[in-house]
This record gives C-alpha cells, structure tokens and sequence, in this order.
C-alpha cells in the first residue's frame, strides 16, 4: 500500500488550538501516529510563515535545538531572525532535548510571533517540567491509538463515507453485522496502531506490534525504571492484560508479584503515563452503599494485549469476551467525550456494578455493556436501582451487539446502541 495520510480526530482540535495557544504539544506513546500528525498540520501553514521542521532523533537537529543562543544562530544562518520574523517552529521528540521547557518558555516570553508545534513520548520527567515550567503557556494533546472510526477511514474510504452517514438511533441488526464481522472483529485483535492498521496480513501485524512492544520496552521503559527489575515490570503487564476491566488491588499484584507494594504503584505509574493503560475511579456519593476505593484497569490497545497475552485466536471463543468489548468502549470514551465529561464506574458494596458512569454537563449518564444480548432490548436492573439512588439522569445507555432503538422508562431516554457506532453517541453528548 502506498503511504497516505488519513485524518485523525486531533488534527481539526490542532488547528483550532493554535488560534488561542502559541505552544502546542503532541503526547503519545510510540507509534501511535504523532509524526504523521504533524506532517499534516504542516500542510495547513500559510506559505508566509517561516518553517522550520527538526527531528530530534536526528542528532544534528537536536544539537540545533539543545538551547536559545543556538537555534538562534541556526535560524539567522537560513535568512531568518527570530527576533522580527513570523515563524513556525515544528519541533518531533522533543523529549530528548535535556531543557526542552526551558528554551520553550524563553521562546513564549521573547518572541511572542513564534510559534511551536512539538510532540513528545510520555514520561514523569516530561509531565512535571509541563505542568510547572510552562504553566499558562501551552496546551498539551494526547493522541492514541485509532479509535473504530479512523481505523475505518484507514480501511476503506468509501466504507468510511457509508459509516459516516449512519445513525445510531435507527439501524438494522443486518447493517451492523457487517461492520462486527469485517471490522471490529479485526479490531479487537489487532487494535489501533496505524502501521498495524495498514497491513493485510496476520503475520505482519503481529510482527509489527511486537516492534512496537519492544521499542517502548527498550527505549522507554528501560530508562524509566533504570536497572530494576524489568522481568517484574513485564510480569505486571501480563497480569493486567489477563484483567482488563477488574478491580485493581495493589496489595494483591505485590503478594503475586514478590515485589514492594511501593514497586507496584511506581509502576503502575509509569504503564499510565506512557499511555498503556488508563485506570478508572469509582463514581462515588453515597459512602455507605458504594465502594471508594479499589479503581479498575483498562489498556489503551487490544492489539497490545493480545500481543502481551500471545494470544491472537478469534475473540469470540474467549471466557472474557465481555471484558474486551468493555475495554474497547472505554478507549472510545477517553478518546471521544467532551472536556466537561468526566468518566466513572459504579459499584455497590452489595454488588450492583454499572460499567461506566458519564458525569459532566449537571448530568449522569449511566452505560452498561451487554455484547451478548437476547436479540430483544432488555433494561439492565442495576439501572433502576441507579436511578433511585441518583438524580440529574436524563438517559442512559445499554451497549449491545447489534441492538438500535430507544426506550423511555421513568421519565428517561434508555437509549441501545451497537458497539461500532457507540463513537457516534459520545461525539453528540451536547446534541442530544
């Protein structure tokens, strides 16, 4: 296949976000498309700009960028003072250079008519300096792997432009088999990478999520954890993996582990902020009745999992089929819901549990996966007992295999969608 760029979701939020940010930053782990991204934006550049483009894998552009006077050097070499010239800075990697929010901040404070586009892959190192070096001063994005619908515009064009005009109130179960059977299944198995996206066959999948494990163990995870043990770390990811949608009990992981508690949470640290796995809190407001403790576990990739697992067999045969199904709804949530949703789960000390809790907007939105429905739209019991407890619920959702239609009970719209077109309910929480 010959190389092409597909639109991501984050490339219309990049062009918006420079109309109020003048720092502009890319987070993600490797492989998940950040070069490719800001190839893109850079077409979007008026030709009246300077651009400049450095990737700082390459050790001459990195020298270029290691601190203010140099680049300034640099620049005035090709013909462009940064003192008087509009320009537009692209910076990829900027995690190697040693001061990176030191000359970022020079360059806001001084040189208001610059501007910077930089990505960067995860690190605690790198999420303190932001947080307090450029306070104010930039917006940072986080780009994952492909959700459902930009894996089906890596797909198929013309698939995607059917997809599109789908509706996720009125659909045949017909129509959604389809996208189960030729997409999401495949989907579930080899997840969202964009390279893993655009390769026909098995073993070439595989072969590159396993480039893609063992760059982010040798190059990230290795420097993070700096000589401890790494069999431990990779002995946690497996667990995880085997558990996706559990409760998380850390002092459990440290007994079966053999490893300090204080390990574990190091960790599980480290696994979140390079964008492996994503831990959800519970919804708590009654303390008595609902448990506030123990978070749940979820990993941003299936191919990943399955990679970690060895396990590439068809999912459906799986004990745990619900389990990936929830996990691909949460990774379409982080991805998709506006920034004043907030995302939970609810669980009873009783046992009652809903999967995810959508708060945001001065409502509760409670969703419930049920992959394997009874071909009829049947209310989850938890949802009643939620929503005695809970006011500011308006509707709520019942995840199904192939299900469309919409319910009213107590006054609230129950709406059941298929899992392909969850995306689709998300995108118009402020619509609806």
């Amino acid at each position: 296949m010959s190389k092409k760029y597909v639109d991501r979701l984050l490339l219309d939020k990049l062009k918006k976000g420079f109309k109020h940010n003048r720092i502009n930053i890319i987070m993600g782990s490797r492989q998940v498309g950040k070069t490719t991204l800001m190839n893109m934006y850079k077409k979007t550049i008026p030709e009246s700009d300077k651009l400049f483009y450095f990737d700082l894998e390459d050790v001459k552009h990195l020298n270029i960028c290691q601190d203010i006077d140099t680049l300034e050097s640099y620049l005035r070499s090709n013909g462009v003072d940064i003192r008087k010239h509009k320009l537009f800075l692209i910076i990829d990697e900027f995690h190697y250079i040693k001061n990176a929010t030191k000359l970022f901040k020079v360059i806001y404070d001084l040189f208001p008519h610059v501007k910077i586009l930089a990505s960067g892959s995860a690190s605690m190192e790198i999420q303190k300096h932001l947080k307090e070096s450029l306070a104010g001063r930039k917006k940072v994005y986080n780009l994952y792997p492909l959700s459902f619908e930009e894996y089906l515009r890596f797909k198929s064009k013309d698939e995607y432009a059917r997809y599109e005009k789908l509706d996720f109130k009125n659909i045949s179960s017909a129509v959604v088999d389809t996208y189960n059977n030729a997409y999401l299944k495949e989907y579930f198995l080899f997840g969202g990478y964009p390279k893993v996206a655009l390769l026909h066959s098995k073993t070439e999948k595989i072969e590159e999520l396993q480039d893609i494990y063992n760059s982010y163990i040798q190059k990230d995870i290795k420097a993070l954890i700096k000589g401890e043990d790494i069999s431990a770390y990779n002995n946690l990811l497996k667990i995880l993996a085997s558990q996706i949608g559990n409760l998380l009990n850390v002092n459990g992981l440290s007994n079966t582990l053999k490893i300090d508690r204080r390990q574990v949470l190091k960790n599980l640290n480290i696994l979140e902020q390079t964008f492996i796995i994503k831990v959800l809190n519970p919804f708590c407001s009654n303390k008595r009745t609902e448990i506030s403790k123990m978070p749940k576990i979820y990993l941003l990739d299936s191919g990943i999992i399955n990679f970690i697992l060895g396990n590439f067999g068809q999912i459906k045969y799986r004990s745990n089929l619900g389990a990936y199904v929830e996990n691909f709804i949460f990774s379409e949530l982080i991805k998709y819901k506006p920034i004043p949703y907030n995302v939970y789960f609810w669980r009873t000390k009783i046992g009652t549990e809903i999967d995810f809790i959508l708060e945001g907007n001065d409502e509760l939105i409670p969703i419930e996966v049920k992959w394997q429905n009874k071909g009829r739209p049947i209310i989850p019991k938890s949802f009643i007992s939620f929503f005695k407890t809970h006011k500011r619920i308006r509707r709520a959702v019942v995840v199904t295999k192939d299900i469309s239609c919409k319910i009213r009970k107590e006054g609230k719209d129950i709406y059941f969608i298929p899992v392909a077109l969850f995306n689709k309910f998300v995108k118009k929480l402020s619509l609806i």
